[in-house]
């Protein structure tokens, strides 16, 4: 009895394309992305991110290539506006790689409570990565957050 593979979901397909042209790039990892949109007028939203900061030289060469790489694929019927761009500050942290670059920044993370009763926030200098855990300084405490366990984390600018 043979079963028919599954069928890719437009978002499905678009990631993978995008992680594609991203292997050819290491240094650079997808962070999110959303397609949205009716037919004949999708966006399909890139945010990639870098180990280094990212400039808008590798953001228009990353464009370039995943723009080739869709139309190569042509997963869409009908046109579509692709924004490649970093997530910016104003964005969450979702990956540990992002952790790890912001290393001596300022974070503002909400996370879920050790003990399971509740939520708690706290702000404080990012000190280390370690595993899938991070250990921010908070005045004069040092706490430790297994990243399973954050809702959200912003970076926060000094100004």
């Amino acid at each position: 009895m043979s079963s028919t593979p599954p069928v890719e979901t437009l978002q499905q397909q678009v990631q993978r394309i995008v992680e594609d042209v991203l292997t050819q790039t290491p240094q650079y990892y997808l962070v999110e992305m959303d397609v949205r949109g009716a037919p004949g007028s999708q966006v399909v939203d890139i945010y990639v991110d870098g180990d280094e900061d990212v400039g808008l030289d590798e953001l228009a060469k990353l464009s370039r290539d995943i723009s080739f790489a869709l139309d190569v694929e042509d997963p869409f019927p009908n046109k579509y506006n692709l924004n490649v761009s970093t997530p910016g500050v104003d964005r969450p942290l979702r990956l540990i790689r992002q952790y790890q670059k912001n290393v001596g920044r300022t974070l503002q993370v909400h996370f879920e409570k050790e003990d399971a009763s509740g939520n708690t926030e706290i702000t404080g200098e990012l000190l280390a990565v370690e595993g899938d855990n991070i250990t921010v300084q908070e005045d004069e405490n040092e706490v430790t957050i297994p990243v399973d366990r954050i809702l959200w984390a912003k970076v926060r600018l000094p100004w």
